[in-house]
């Protein structure tokens, strides 16, 4: 969906295509993102969305050693704990802005490219 957002804010006609039939996560994954992400979002301006509904962490570490991050010089020198879902749900909202549209419950089954650009082949026939 990052990728998604720059390509449409660099003016590139996207689309996402997902397998999944929604935006539903089963199970956990990813708890949270980094500080460079968040410094990423920062610069697009959506940062403050993830830290609304986040909680700051110090959790830089090297596997079972804790690193302390708090005097990186970034405005940004933590962690933040966020599920995926949650961290998805935020993306797509920001995608959606962007007029990114999103097809569920399909997938790519063929691509052909040519000067002017990639066309895609879906599963729907779209």
């Amino acid at each position: 969906m990052v990728l998604a957002g720059e390509l449409a804010l660099a003016g590139v006609d996207v689309a996402i295509v997902e397998r999944r039939a929604n935006q539903d996560l089963p199970g956990t994954r990813a708890g949270g993102l980094q500080s460079r992400t968040i410094e990423v979002f920062d610069q697009r301006g959506i940062a403050d969305r993830f830290l609304a509904e986040g909680q700051v962490a110090q959790v830089a570490g090297f596997a079972v050693t804790r690193l302390d991050i708090s005097d990186l010089p970034t405005r940004h020198n933590y962690g933040l704990g966020l599920w995926q879902k949650h961290i998805e749900r935020l993306l797509a909202g920001w995608v959606a802005e962007l007029k990114v549209p999103v097809y569920y419950g399909n997938e790519v089954t063929g691509f052909s490219q040519d000067d002017t650009g990639v066309d895609v082949q879906l599963a729907d026939g779209r």
